[in-house]
């Protein structure tokens, strides 16, 4: 029988790291399960639409199968079954409060899982670089072929689901904004605020140069009112394409510091 090659140092530092990384966000779809279960909960509280609770229902199943993908993941990658523990106590509290609720959406559902979606697509996107240049240039590289292939489908898979859930974060604030005024000023005005953007943007991906990515977004859900499956596609082919170029320029300023 012929032996394999063996892995070089830098592979196996790699998928170690990368294994940490995808326990890291493992933990966090894990977590997401029952922050959209509140939600749901938050949203029937609040006397919101059905299809708004449907949709929040749908997004809680979506983390279920992302965090179980992303164990699955860095288990491969780390050598050994990683499974998530007990979530801690609850201390959710639901009343009806629509500012609040308005605030919390906007946080957690029209920036970070917005920016959660450019993420997964952009990796994708890195993968795809790994897989063409095989090049020992990006953090996926070393790592076999099947491996980063299955990787990729599953990136893309939360990429897409990602941006379904911050279509309905979307939604939901354009509701709120329908029938309280003031809970929408008050977001507009302190969350879904330029600086505050770029804040966000800055501190996930260490640049604002993507910044009309949020921008296109907020216009397309909150000022235009536009719903649709078919708008869930448009902005997906734009998140990709962001997520590409994203990629070029991350790849180009490494090389540069390296030269």
């Amino acid at each position: 029988m012929k032996a394999l090659p063996a892995q070089s140092d830098s592979s196996i530092i790699n998928e170690q790291s990368l294994g940490h990384e995808w326990t890291r966000s493992a933990l966090g779809e894990h977590a997401s399960i029952a922050s959209f279960a509140a939600f749901s909960i938050a949203l029937m509280t609040n006397g919101a639409p059905s299809n708004l609770v449907q949709d929040a229902l749908k997004a809680a199943l979506d983390e279920v199968r992302h965090a179980r993908t992303s164990f699955a993941i860095a288990s491969k990658l780390r050598g050994q079954h990683i499974v998530p523990g007990s979530l801690p106590e609850s201390k959710h509290e639901f009343g009806h409060d629509l500012k609040a609720l308005a605030i919390a959406v906007a946080k957690e559902g029209c920036i970070d899982e917005t920016l959660s979606a450019l993420d997964a697509a952009y990796k994708a996107e890195l993968i795809g670089y790994a897989l063409e240049t095989e090049l020992e240039s990006t953090e996926y590289s070393g790592i076999d072929k099947d491996t980063l292939v299955w990787i990729q489908k599953e990136l893309n898979m939360i990429a897409m689901d990602e941006s379904r859930h911050s279509s309905l974060a979307w939604r939901t604030l354009n509701w709120i904004c329908n029938v309280d005024s003031e809970a929408c000023d008050e977001v507009k005005t302190n969350i879904l605020n330029d600086d505050k953007l770029e804040q966000a943007f800055h501190h996930r991906f260490g640049s604002a140069d993507n910044l009309q990515i949020m921008q296109l977004w907020r216009e397309h859900y909150l000022e235009d009112c536009i719903e649709g499956e078919d708008v869930e596609v448009d902005f997906y082919d734009l998140l990709s394409e962001a997520a590409r170029n994203l990629m070029i320029r991350s790849h180009a300023a490494t090389n540069s510091t390296r030269q």
